[in-house]
């Protein structure tokens, strides 16, 4: 094989390491930082930044060959497994163990576990570029974008639709970077560099034998988690279940999903709900449905109990450790459960969540107007929903009034019944019916026995508090709805509260940093930079939108990012043919992008449908496709004599990063879906208007 061929296959295998790593990586920081999506938007950004540096790196760097070459794509080969690690293991160095850490931190940790891969990888792909035009290989700019969408596009699939459902992510790290050690490996036969050779063979025979040890990876957990006794990754989330003397917990995406110790909560979660009903016949159970639950549940003797669990490994495994008992009358159903409200055609005496605050879009979506909107279709006439949130009977702080107050107005909307339990947690009890705050008097009567409430509920629920609380919840809060999520906004307003920090300081100086940077660019980058931020602005609109109705993003976030590169390639394609009519062509990809970004703000405002999924993705690919058509068309029209390659990658990473994190980090946890994209149009039509404003451009 040439010394060409080599170089194009080292930028597949950089695309296909690159991307399979960034999404292990997302997933991995999720696991970290609970499922809060917010986490999605600052881990691309930081990658983005830090590629579009790197990438900037090449182009005031002209020095090395081949060899230089080889050893870099075997560092970005190997690089993954330790940042994998560094990502397990440093959270105990960074923060202490049991607090939630705050913004700052957050970012510090985030950038310092990935940068060095990030510039390495942003470097590498403009240096390549230069490798090939030194040896006397002519290789454009838009060559070099194409060879690497391949790359990009080959491992998000085989990632997304293959990898994510049958390994573990140390074996995934390993299949990526096969690519990578075989190339670089071969780039140094070629240059007789047998002293580095025997180096890296040695170094990637340990990079193997560590991917292939499941031990390894367990241990890698153990500082997070404590005690392990089984270890899941499935598609949905990671599954961990450890022991700590007699108590058994459950993690879900690093959260508690339920721990064998905790009466209080189930009695509480059970009992307060159904002592409303005297004979439930059917009773509808989302998530919390491990251990004693079930044991309660069947207590009130219904006829059937319909228990809904997102991921079938959680209930596999509950099952496999005696965590759930086999009842006759009870159906396990492994689906969205906002999705099988929708569509059940079964009616509900009683609709039990037990599921954690509303800290991210996924949960949040169980406490909107919406959702309860669909939850009256399936109730019975004087049928109890029931949901919680944390509360504490001694001091209500004006974060937990918003909270409270919000819930309490969202519900109020489509119930005429409100009741509101000051117990270990505040529970909502929503009905049509009237509903009785005396929950032992209606057990007794009903001949059910408790240990939590019938000896400690009079002296923790009594009448003072719950009036208490009830004058405290302001009527004036606004509701939460599914694309204005007004408990997500307190609760980004709570965590920087929590910690005394403010993210101003923080966008401040990337403003300046991007006012700088703006007056050394030229015109032509301007408009890769606002492509590549509605690019990557419209992809976390697509990543939150997608979570808000079906709810599954941590398997989907790999289709959605596929599906974005899968659009790059066939426009880079179509930009890279013409040689003529650039500022015609490059006005009316604008167009296009402007008129795609107004079509989803028409769906999120005023249709607000749920799309099937292959909806999402065709769309993703449409609009990336006339983002990606831009990059050549730009290239063109500075001049590939004067080198642009670099230039272009670190404007189009650059906005990139500034769309990932604006859009993702403020626009929609502050003000929602819609003003993110109406955002989003102004960026576009900035660039329609430098355009406009130079005929010369691309003439």
């Amino acid at each position: 094989m040439n010394f060409r061929r080599l170089i194009i296959w080292s930028i597949i295998g950089t695309g296909i390491s690159s991307v399979t790593t960034q999404l292990l990586t997302i997933r991995e920081f999720l696991t970290q930082f609970c499922g809060n999506e917010i986490t999605i938007s600052l881990v691309v950004f930081c990658w983005l930044m830090m590629s579009g540096l790197g990438a900037f790196g090449a182009k005031v760097l002209k020095r090395g060959g081949g060899r230089t070459y080889a050893l870099l794509i075997l560092i970005i080969a190997l690089w993954p497994l330790i940042q994998v690690i560094g990502i397990r293991e440093m959270r105990e160095i960074f923060f202490t163990h049991g607090i939630s850490p705050g913004f700052y931190p957050i970012l510090l940790y985030i950038l310092i576990v990935i940068s060095p891969y990030c510039l390495l990888t942003g470097f590498i792909l403009p240096y390549s570029q230069y490798v090939l035009n030194r040896a006397g290989y002519g290789f454009e700019s838009g060559d070099l974008y194409v060879t690497d969408s391949v790359g990009d596009i080959s491992g998000g699939a085989v990632f997304s639709f293959i990898l994510v459902y049958w390994l573990k992510p140390f074996p995934i790290i390993a299949v990526a970077s096969s690519l990578l050690i075989v190339v670089g490996i071969l780039l140094l036969v070629a240059h007789r560099q047998f002293f580095l050779l025997a180096v890296a063979g040695a170094a990637c025979c340990v990079f193997l034998i560590l991917c292939a040890s499941p031990h390894v990876e367990k241990s890698t957990l153990v500082g997070q988690y404590g005690s392990i006794i089984q270890h899941i990754e499935s598609p949905y989330g990671r599954i961990v279940i450890t022991k700590e003397g007699p108590q058994h917990t459950f993690w879900e995406s690093g959260l508690p999903l339920y721990s064998d110790a905790n009466v209080i909560d189930v009695e509480e979660k059970v009992h307060y709900p159904l002592s409303q009903i005297n004979h439930p016949e059917r009773i509808l159970l989302i998530s919390g449905g491990l251990g004693q639950t079930l044991q309660e549940v069947f207590k009130h003797r219904p006829a059937h109990v319909d228990y809904v669990e997102l991921d079938p490994a959680v209930t596999h495994a509950a099952e496999a450790l005696g965590f759930i008992d086999k009842w006759p009358s009870l159906s396990i159903i492994h689906t969205d459960a906002r999705r099988y409200i929708k569509e059940t055609e079964h009616k509900y005496d009683a609709i039990l969540i037990d599921l954690p605050d509303p800290h991210t879009f996924q949960l949040n979506r169980f406490f909107t107007d919406e959702f309860f909107a669909v939850v009256r279709r399936i109730l019975k006439q004087g049928g109890v929903l029931c949901l919680h949130l944390d509360y504490s009977p001694n001091y209500l702080s004006g974060i937990r009034k918003k909270k409270l107050s919000t819930l309490y107005n969202t519900a109020q909307r489509r119930f005429e019944q409100v009741l509101i339990l000051p117990g270990e947690q505040a529970y909502f009890l929503m009905s049509d019916r009237e509903l009785n705050a005396d929950i032992p008097a209606l057990l007794k009567a009903k001949g059910i026995p408790t240990v939590y409430i019938e000896g400690f509920y009079y002296g923790n629920v009594t009448a003072d508090r719950m009036d208490q609380l009830h004058d405290r919840l302001d009527p004036h809060e606004s509701i939460n709805t599914d694309f204005e999520p007004r408990l997500m906004n307190i609760v980004f307003e709570e965590w920087f509260n929590q910690h005394g920090t403010h993210p101003g300081w923080f966008f401040g100086v990337l403003a300046g940093l991007a006012i700088l940077y703006f007056v050394f660019m030229k015109r032509a980058e301007y408009i890769l930079f606002s492509t590549g931020f509605a690019a990557m602005g419209m992809e976390m609109l697509i990543l939150f939108s997608f979570q808000i109705i079906y709810g599954y993003i941590y398997l989907e976030i790999g289709a959605v990012v596929t599906a974005f590169l899968l659009g790059l390639l066939p426009g880079s394609l179509v930009g890279q043919r013409w040689q003529s009519g650039l500022r015609r062509r490059i006005t009316g990809s604008e167009m296009i992008l402007l008129c795609l970004l107004v079509v989803f703000f028409a769906w999120a405002s005023y249709m607000k449908m749920e799309p099937p999924p292959v909806c999402f993705l065709l769309f993703c690919f449409v609009f990336s496709f006339f983002a990606g058509l831009q990059f050549p068309v730009a290239a063109k029209i500075i001049g590939e004599e004067k080198s642009p390659a670099a230039g272009c990658l670190a404007a189009d990473l650059c906005g990139a990063a500034a769309g990932t994190l604006v859009t993702g980090m403020v626009l929609i946890p502050l003000w929602g879906i819609r003003a993110a994209v109406i955002f989003l149009i102004l960026v576009k039509i900035s660039s329609m208007i430098l355009i406009i404003s130079n005929p010369r451009l691309g003439a």
